[in-house]
């Protein structure tokens, strides 16, 4: 499925991923915190925990999973190697660069929900969000107004700082959710600064910015 803003591939993840990815996932023992009331509110309604990762460790990075991980709360450990291998497969399928990333693991209980916010951005990019469904009940996410039905394996991109999303309902299960974030400069997507929706995003940052 594809619209004009977002992409959505079913069956991106192969079984043998899932159940590697989901062993991972077991494995940590990290418990979420936020130092801004805009996080803390988004992380209690996922009813579960959330774990950032800074893959390309640039200046740009550095700056979004601070932000998005509610201060000094991003992962040290190495991530195995199929993170790197999704990372390859996502960009050549998506067909964007990589040179500013970062993953969120999001770990959630039955009765979680992901509240309607958009992603943090900086100046001169876009916060745009690749998600694959690991481990979950089939479930409506919405970008926008614009429902879309989500199944496990499924990878699904969108300009997560241009666009508000949630999901629908809460989940009746465990759901484990991996969200890469690329950290676009406006051209990469046919964006520029008089864009409407870059100028709204421009907006939502400086509020954003008054808890950074």
């Amino acid at each position: 499925m594809e619209s004009s803003h977002i992409k959505q591939f079913s069956n991106f993840l192969t079984a043998n991923e899932r159940s590697e990815i989901i062993e991972y996932v077991n494995t940590i023992n990290h418990k979420s915190q936020a130092e801004n009331v805009h996080l803390s509110h988004l992380i209690k309604k996922i009813n579960g925990n959330s774990h950032m990762y800074d893959i390309s460790k640039t200046d740009s990075t550095k700056e979004i999973t601070s932000f998005q991980s509610g201060g000094n709360d991003v992962m040290k450990e190495e991530l195995p190697d199929i993170f790197y291998n999704l990372i390859d497969r996502i960009t050549t399928t998506v067909n964007i660069p990589k040179e500013n990333m970062f993953l969120q693991i999001v770990d959630m209980d039955e009765g979680g929900t992901i509240g309607g916010h958009y992603d943090a951005a900086i100046d001169g990019y876009i916060n745009y969000k690749c998600n694959i469904s690991v481990l979950s009940d089939d479930y409506i996410f919405v970008v926008d107004g614009e429902d879309l039905t989500i199944k496990e394996n499924d990878l699904y991109c969108f300009e997560a700082s241009l666009y508000k999303h949630w999901t629908l309902n809460p989940f009746h299960s465990r759901r484990i959710l991996l969200s890469f974030g690329f950290i676009l400069p406006y051209s990469a997507l046919g964006r520029n600064e008089n864009d409407p929706r870059v100028r709204l995003s421009k907006r939502i940052e400086k509020i954003f910015q008054k808890d950074r």
